[in-house]
């Protein structure tokens, strides 16, 4: 199943093809959440659903029955996320963001359930580092995503889902042995979007101000700069001529891009939904 919102990269053709099913989208009428539960509301009641972007390419032949397997094997969790690695020929700055994300990690991680009385005095910022689930690549549990669906949202649709999720009783799971591959070759310019929605969405859908100030910008250039050294030192012949440069340039537009979507007015905790449990859905 492909949601299509107007790719020109060949991606609904060659989909159709292989005996996809091809749903259009206007693109101006494309927001993350509704498409996603468009594609999966066409679908056969499944026991796992698995979500994937244009761009993630699975590596070897059994990422789908992978996670499948991996929902199966814990009836405590909700949803599992891929392990992403860079794309082959990806520069190193790429390579250094996907190395340090937590959806990298080549370690299996369970994250949950937690008990709602200590949920509910989880502060924002707490919340942000819990919301492991990324829909580059994940896999939801059919009935029960068929009750909950990802909120109406235009960004952050895979992070609300997570917090419906933890709150509803669910583990978020991670699977290391499926793996696609993704990432994005930012510079300085184009990385800036992607970041402030990402400090805003924060900022008006959890009440966290990523970058609050401007101590908080320069201490986080810092942090991601020593961290790149670190991983280019760790990775020697990466770098090239200029690569330090550019890579303080693309950091420092990062950081400036999460201060500014930090700044405006605060928004609360989403609502809290109503979300079967595991042993409301237990057979």
């Amino acid at each position: 199943m492909v949601v299509d919102s107007g790719s020109d990269d060949g991606t609904p053709e060659a989909a159709q093809a292989a005996g996809a099913r091809v749903l259009h989208l206007r693109q101006q009428d494309f927001r993350h959440g509704p498409a996603r539960n468009l594609g999966a509301g066409a679908l056969p009641e499944v026991e796992a659903i698995v979500f994937l972007v244009q761009d993630a390419v699975p590596q070897g032949r059994d990422l789908l029955g992978r996670l499948e397997r991996a929902l199966a094997a814990d009836e405590r969790l909700g949803a599992v996320t891929a392990r992403q690695r860079a794309p082959g020929g990806a520069d190193a700055f790429t390579c250094a963001t996907v190395d340090r994300s937590p959806f990298a990690s080549r370690i299996g991680r369970r994250t949950g359930p937690f008990p709602s009385a200590e949920l509910a005095h989880w502060s924002a910022r707490r919340w942000r580092s819990e919301l492991l689930l990324d829909s580059v690549a994940m896999a939801v549990r059919g009935p029960l995503f068929r009750r909950v669906r990802f909120r109406d949202t235009a960004f952050g649709e895979d992070a609300l889902l997570a917090y419906d999720l933890l709150w509803g009783g669910w583990a978020l799971g991670h699977e290391p042995e499926a793996v696609v591959e993704h990432g994005h070759a930012y510079d300085s310019r184009s990385v800036r979007p992607r970041y402030c929605d990402d400090a805003r969405f924060f900022r008006e859908q959890f009440g966290l101000r990523v970058r609050p100030g401007l101590a908080s910008m320069f201490k986080g250039f810092l942090a991601e700069t020593v961290a790149d050294r670190r991983w280019l030192a760790a990775h020697a012949g990466r770098i090239g001529p200029g690569d330090g440069r550019r890579g303080r340039a693309l950091r420092w537009a990062q950081v400036l891009a999460q201060y500014q979507g930090s700044q405006g007015p605060l928004g609360q905790l989403p609502q809290r939904r109503a979300v079967p449990g595991p042993a409301e859905l237990s057979p």
